[in-house]
C-alpha cells in the first residue's frame, strides 16, 4: 500500500443517518485527486448505529 498524500478525519457522534452519504462522497471526491489518501473516522460513543456501518 502506498503511503497516503492526505487524511480526511471525520468526527461522529449519533449520526447514522448522515453518515453513509457522508463517508460515501468524501470518498468518491478523494479518489477523484488521483491521490493515496485515508480517510479516519472518529466515534465518540455512538448510541445508534453509527459504529456497525463504519
Amino acid at each position: 500500500m502506498t503511503r497516503p498524500v492526505f487524511s480526511v478525519v471525520v468526527t461522529n457522534w449519533n449520526g447514522e443517518q448522515w453518515l453513509a452519504r457522508c463517508l460515501s462522497s468524501l470518498q468518491f471526491s478523494a479518489r477523484a485527486t488521483g491521490l493515496a489518501f485515508e480517510l479516519i473516522v472518529v466515534d465518540d460513543a455512538s448510541a445508534d448505529g453509527s459504529v456497525p456501518l463504519i
